[in-house]
């Protein structure tokens, strides 16, 4: 088996970790909505919901997001479904 060459970039994903960084890095009309869920998590969640805010920040200021997003929904990107990579998922017994 080999692998196909990619043109996705390689290495450690640049992603804000922190309260303070997620805020900068968000758009203005998500500040809210973040401090909200910041405000409503309690102390044992935090660094989970750091992480998937970590996550929308990064997407929000991706220039690309809209484009491989519009992708995927067109069909013209090709996916695949968690199950295919973790198999336990298709059949959670």
């Amino acid at each position: 088996m080999t692998a196909q060459p990619s043109d996705q970039p390689t290495g450690p994903i640049d992603r804000p970790r922190t309260p303070g960084a997620i805020r900068r890095a968000l758009p203005a009309d998500r500040h809210h909505d973040f401090r909200a869920a910041l405000d409503g998590t309690e102390a044992e969640d935090l660094f989970a919901m750091v992480a998937l805010w970590g996550a929308v920040a990064q997407t929000a200021t991706d220039p690309e997001v809209d484009a491989a997003t519009a992708a995927v929904r067109a069909g013209t990107e090709r996916v695949h479904g968690l199950d295919a990579i973790f198999p336990v998922l298709a059949d959670p017994r």
